[in-house]
């Protein structure tokens, strides 16, 4: 039986909580430990943990101490910020580790949980929930066969709107840092994260790699009072040249995307949440409908079971996901954070996406429009002359090793 442990149910730890309690009544594994600070605000998961035989901790570091070797996988759905320490120091407990995206919020945090990773001789899976779906390993079993030909664009696009809730939720939430500590929490480090790690990873010309990263240049803006951006587009260069091309906000009032498209020599792959389409010069075409709610969190279940008895088995590791952190690294290094003029701003009362409390929501006025246009035409906000939009830098991510550079 696999023995499993959890640090915290609360925020996006209750989707983990909800996967462990429903593997654990289909009899495929057991909960040994849980590490729960707010135990008075989550009475009724602490008696139904206990009823299952678990011991409830405040401290991850005693639940650790006291369960090292003993614990198959430790998951770990806390704040970014949060990450690294844990991973770390469930790896060096002799436990595997299946931790929430992004993986850390910084390259350096990446590197010190490889090393951890390397000398547990224990693996490290990370929640980018899309990438343990089969159509995901479908298309890129078909990038990498070469009957699309050579990759010569991978782009996202995505509208998903975020009201003053989701930024008051937790302590960290669109911040840059939470006291000493980088967070660097943005949509493409958070809500939107799952994407910027897909096209680096559809981009990649081995099957379980993403791509090596050359250069990107960014540019981040913000709509509501926080320290990070909630708005961005970027250009990322792999070390082969291929363009990628990521655009999104949570300041905008209509919700559309993500929508992926990869443009080949021989063909287009088209993704959505919905579903994947594989079309080829020569006429054929293939329709995946995708894998969606519960359907999306058994594919990460069972991927995550699979691997304890089965090293080959596809996980999205510490390499992929790094390469995520690495452009998110590289896109703050490349701009500043750039406040949108509160005249082009417009406050109206709707029910938050993350949250699903009525909040404020700040949207800037024609971002939709220009979203969609950036996308289409693979151009940065500066590029489309829209009148706001500042250049970033192109910041070089060959041999890049610790946030900031300076």
């Amino acid at each position: 039986m696999i023995r499993t442990s959890l640090i915290g149910v609360s925020g996006f730890g209750n989707v983990h909580y909800s996967d462990l309690i429903q593997y654990r009544e289909k009899g495929l594994l057991e909960i040994s430990a849980a590490t729960i600070i707010n135990q008075d605000e989550e009475k009724e998961k602490c008696e139904k943990l206990r009823s299952l035989g678990c011991r409830i901790y405040t401290d991850y570091r005693q639940m650790l101490a006291d369960f090292r070797g003993k614990i198959d996988i430790c998951f770990i759905p806390t704040g970014i910020h949060l990450h690294k320490p844990m991973t770390v120091a469930a790896l060096e407990a002799d436990m595997n580790v299946f931790v929430e995206k992004p993986l850390a919020a910084t390259i350096q945090d990446v590197f010190e949980m490889k090393k951890a990773r390397k000398s547990s001789g224990k693996f490290a899976a990370v929640g980018y929930q899309t990438m343990y779906t089969p159509e995901v390993m479908r298309i890129k079993e078909v990038l990498c066969s070469g009957r699309l030909g050579k990759i010569k664009v991978v782009k996202c696009c995505a509208l998903w709107p975020r009201a003053e809730a989701y930024y008051s939720r937790n302590n960290w939430a669109g911040k840059l840092k939470l006291k000493d500590t980088w967070v660097l929490d943005s949509p493409f480090n958070n809500a939107l994260a799952h994407y910027l790690n897909l096209i680096c990873f559809f981009a990649g010309n081995e099957i379980a790699k993403s791509a090596e990263l050359k250069s990107i240049e960014a540019e981040l803006y913000r709509a509501n009072r926080i320290e990070s951006a909630n708005t961005a587009c970027m250009r990322i260069i792999t070390e082969d040249g291929k363009p990628l091309y990521l655009t999104l906000t949570h300041a905008c009032e209509k919700n559309f995307g993500p929508d992926m498209t990869i443009s080949c020599e021989k063909g287009e792959v088209r993704w959505d949440q919905e579903k994947s389409s594989i079309s080829v010069s020569d006429g054929t075409r293939e329709d995946i409908v995708n894998k969606n709610g519960n359907e999306l969190r058994t594919c990460v279940m069972d991927s995550i079971l699979k691997r304890v008895v089965d090293k080959n088995a596809f996980i999205c590791d510490l390499d992929i996901a790094g390469t995520q952190t690495l452009a998110a690294n590289g896109a703050h290094e490349s701009s500043e954070i750039h406040q949108i003029d509160e005249k082009l701003i417009y406050v109206q009362m709707t029910k938050d996406g993350y949250t699903q409390t009525e909040s404020k929501q700040h949207a800037v006025k024609g971002i939709e429009a220009i979203v969609m246009e950036s996308y289409k035409k693979e151009k940065l906000f500066s590029e489309l002359n829209v009148p706001w939009a500042v250049k970033g830098k192109v910041f070089p991510l060959e041999n890049y090793t610790s946030f900031p550079s300076k």
